[in-house]
């Protein structure tokens, strides 16, 4: 039996319009940049903080903006702290409250490119006031995100394809997802989120072009 792979770090990597004020961005953030590197045509920059790295890459001319922009999810030991800072640098974070999975907190901001960064607090410290328990429709849901944006495309006329005890679910589909083996099926909002804590390498899926059509024009 072949050994299971030992993950030690993952280093995300994004490119960007415009590396300075990516770097400043991130410097907000509490990263400091560990290399770099600089050509005619491109640049890069690693930003470390702890033990994760984010890898800032620009090209000229530039690479052709993403359909769906990327999404950053940070743990900090003191979130209330890093928000002041952004909020006194004039970024503005949206509080998201306090999820079971964060209970110090969660909020949003976005980077100079438009990528959405979380930032969150695993555990609530001693020195942050009680809150009161919260709907589960109030969290911010990255589902919930990409059924706004298929809505905001015309929305789908799809029922849930998941079929559960046999039954077909009544549900009206909300957002479609995919598997590495190439099957898709609309979901609604509930059978989606077991569908991607439970299926190994399922992920949201394009209701439009998907990949293919993408690498013909690259």
């Amino acid at each position: 039996m072949a050994m299971r792979p030992v993950l030690r770090r993952m280093d995300a990597a994004t490119y960007v319009k415009d590396i300075e004020a990516s770097r400043a961005f991130y410097e907000l953030l509490g990263f400091s940049e560990l290399r770099s590197g600089r050509g005619p045509a491109s640049a890069w920059s690693a930003m470390r903080n702890g033990r994760d790295t984010v890898l800032l890459t620009w090209t000229r001319p530039p690479l052709p903006v993403p359909q769906f922009p990327l999404l950053f999810y940070f743990f900090f030991e003191d979130l209330d702290a890093l928000l002041s800072t952004l909020d006194d640098a004039g970024l503005k974070p949206v509080h998201l409250g306090h999820p079971p999975h964060a209970p110090g907190g969660e909020a949003k901001v976005t980077d100079p490119d438009g990528n959405t960064i979380l930032l969150a607090q695993e555990e609530r410290s001693p020195s942050q006031p009680s809150v009161p328990e919260e709907n589960e429709k109030d969290w911010f849901s990255i589902l919930k995100e990409a059924a706004a944006l298929v809505q905001a495309r015309g929305g789908t006329t799809a029922q849930c394809e998941i079929r559960s005890t046999g039954k077909t679910c009544p549900q009206q589909a909300e957002i479609k997802l995919a598997d590495p083996a190439g099957h898709s099926a609309w979901a609604c909002l509930a059978h989606a989120d077991e569908i991607l804590v439970t299926v190994p390498g399922a992920f949201i899926a394009s209701q439009e072009e998907g990949l293919a059509a993408f690498l013909s024009r690259a």
